[in-house]
């Protein structure tokens, strides 16, 4: 396969724009239930959230922030239940929408995502959608091969916070002008899924050496991020034909992730037998 028909390389997905709520509209970032750590909540923290929601049947508040907890202690059959209630309270309540829409692109339900995320930019009319509710809609809309409807929702976006930014450049990676992402690939403040994204348009751009080390730079900044142990796999493979590094990113690679969307490992295998 030769380098230029090299398209899916592994962007950054940025649907990190859902996962921290509290710049989202209705957020109440100042209540929280006492002693509860960032993870593991204890036992009655569950408890007074549902105590609370009970006492006040209208606040959606309550049972999303019962829902936060509930992921936090990956309970995420009860945080979909938690949520619903939230949303059953009020379907227009930011928040709990996007932590939603992160479960839903967790599981794979694009298309309820897309559904539901439609029906309140409906009901917001004029005053629209925050930026982040946007931004996770346009990547719903790519997971579900509809990259022009993706781009589409992008450019309504005029907000430029380094997340909403994230998510446009994935959106402008997956689609039809790749070449399009480099200018605000560059722009994005320097993070392991910003640095991956910006090796992307390089390498797409003929430049393997600005890739390998935007690559690298991610790795630097997050270890644990798949992507980019892909893309250098990738890149020397195809660009640099040295099976042996390649192979080597591809086993550091697996150590982290198991999709291939490019079928690399079929690849090394072959020549690994020749």
């Amino acid at each position: 396969m030769s380098a230029h028909k090299m398209t899916r390389l592994a962007p950054a997905l940025a649907i990190f724009v859902l996962a921290g709520c509290s710049h989202l509209p209705g957020h109440r970032a100042d209540v929280t239930a006492p002693g509860v750590p960032e993870h593991r909540p204890p036992a009655d923290a569950y408890t007074e959230m549902r105590a609370r929601a009970a006492a006040e049947p209208k606040e959606p508040y309550w049972p999303f922030h019962l829902a936060e907890l509930l992921v936090a202690a990956d309970s995420l059959k009860q945080a979909d239940a938690a949520l619903d209630q939230a949303l059953a309270r009020d379907p227009s309540y930011a928040a709990a929408l996007a932590l939603q829409s992160r479960l839903d692109w967790q599981a794979g339900r694009h298309a309820q995502a897309v559904e539901r995320l439609e029906a309140a930019r409906a009901r917001a009319g004029a005053a629209g959608l925050p930026a982040a509710l946007l931004a996770g809609l346009a990547l719903h809309y790519d997971a579900l091969g509809r990259t022009a409807d993706a781009a589409k929702v992008m450019h309504e976006i005029t907000d430029r916070e380094p997340e909403v930014g994230a998510a446009r450049v994935y959106v402008a990676l997956r689609g039809d002008s790749p070449a399009d992402a480099t200018a605000l690939a560059d722009d994005l403040p320097n993070s392991a899924p910003n640095r991956n994204n910006y090796g992307i348009t390089r390498l797409r751009a003929g430049d393997p050496d600005g890739a390998q080390k935007a690559f690298l730079e991610a790795i630097h900044l997050d270890a644990n991020l798949p992507g980019p142990y892909y893309n250098l796999a990738i890149l020397e493979k195809f660009y640099r034909f040295d099976d042996a590094e390649a192979a080597r990113w591809f086993a550091a690679y697996r150590k982290r992730a198991q999709d291939d969307p490019d079928s690399l490992g079929t690849y090394l295998a072959k020549d690994a037998t020749k």
